[in-house]
């Protein structure tokens, strides 16, 4: 069964996301860093592993060609968006537009993909629909170019060294 990271604090991914694009890049995006950005709750902890899972960082923290993309206020959202689909292409398999999807129908569907209760879905419901809110799926196509992607982080991040 797959298994989906989550916030408990999910109206902090958009602070967050403001705040280092705000700051210089990191060599690593650790919690001194997100510290530094003004995230202090241990609930903020959380972004790390999600934002490894969507591959803007390797899996030491490394900041990703995605991260890049997640930088830049003009592209960010359809970045967000590419990112999403790939993370949760289980859900997108069951539904193209799924972030659309009524609330029932999408913690069906987390449910059947993740097999967890329902906290475990509630929680992963409430960090998906609080990223799709954030991201452009409607742009998504045109900017970004899924043929000059690698398929994970670690293979982007090979890629740039």
């Amino acid at each position: 069964m797959t298994e989906y990271p989550y916030m408990m604090s999910n109206n902090k991914i958009l602070p967050i996301i403001q705040g280092l694009q705000a700051a210089a890049k990191p060599p690593k995006f650790t919690l001194d860093f997100l510290r530094n950005i003004g995230f202090t709750s241990t609930n903020d902890r959380a972004i790390i592993p999600l934002f490894k899972k969507l591959g803007f960082l390797t899996e030491d923290s490394v900041p990703t060609i995605f991260y890049d993309q997640l930088r830049d206020k003009t592209t960010f959202k359809r970045s967000l968006a590419s990112r999403i689909r790939e993370l949760y292409s289980e859900l997108f398999t069951i539904n193209t537009k799924i972030y659309q999807d009524t609330q029932e129908h999408i913690k069906g569907a987390i449910s059947r993909v993740t097999g967890s209760d329902e906290k475990g879905v509630t929680r992963t419901f409430s960090t998906f629909k609080a990223l799709c809110i954030i991201a452009d799926f409607d742009q998504e196509a045109s900017t970004v170019d899924k043929s000059e992607k690698p398929s994970s982080a670690e293979a982007m991040h090979e890629k740039a060294n």
